[in-house]
């Protein structure tokens, strides 16, 4: 073994630290705040087809943001153990570098030992993609929830409506034209806000007290 074997292992341990920063830091984008639409809530009576401002309601549902401060928490937690991990793993390549370059290693300790820092360094970049993988599948699971509440309260909302379509609308999707008459993400949002609000506080109430 020699001194450039010994800086290829130190490197390729640096590179997949800078990998992960750099994966954790990227993966999670912060998008701009729109605000909340001042368009017309007066809805033409008998109007059969009306829409919400999907960005809005992304970013002014008090839910949406609750499930977000989830999810980076989570991102946040799990980039904290890779780095202690990563950091640990840099500092038993540097030690293994100054001992062999000093010459208190056997040229079989230092075989052993270069496998296995290169077993912990796969190790670790396996646990990287299984956490990455998992934040994926976290976040789809909480995206389907807000979904799902915003769809079962436009069901009970309808009831009194009778719209016959509730289209969702966004910056540079398919509609990129429509009356503002038409636009109930006002409506939409307050009413969200109010369920989820009034949820959170029976729920706090239902806890045990400390």
């Amino acid at each position: 073994m020699n001194t450039n074997q010994l800086s290829l292992i130190l490197n390729v341990v640096l590179l997949f630290a800078v990998a992960v920063l750099y994966y954790l830091h990227f993966s999670s984008p912060s998008p701009s705040s729109p605000s909340i639409s001042t368009s017309n809530s007066s809805v033409p009576a008998g109007q059969q087809v009306v829409y919400i401002n999907t960005d809005s309601l992304l970013m002014n549902y008090d839910m949406v943001d609750d499930l977000q401060k989830d999810l980076d928490a989570r991102r946040t937690n799990a980039e904290k153990q890779l780095v202690i991990k990563q950091r640990q793993l840099q500092q038993e390549a540097e030690s293994f570098q100054k001992r062999f370059s000093a010459g208190l290693m056997t040229e079989i300790e230092a075989k052993n030992t270069q496998t296995t820092l290169l077993q912990k360094e796969q190790t670790l970049r396996l646990e990287e993609q299984n956490l990455a993988a998992g934040l994926m599948e976290t976040e789809r699971k909480l995206n389907a929830q807000w979904l799902d509440s915003a769809i079962n309260y436009l069901k009970e909302y309808n009831k009194s409506k009778n719209y016959q379509i509730i289209m969702g609308y966004q910056k540079g999707g398919q509609i990129l034209l429509a009356n503002d008459k038409l636009e109930i993400t006002n409506e939409i949002i307050k009413g969200l806000n109010d369920r989820y609000k009034s949820a959170k506080s029976q729920t706090a109430n239902e806890q045990p007290k400390k």
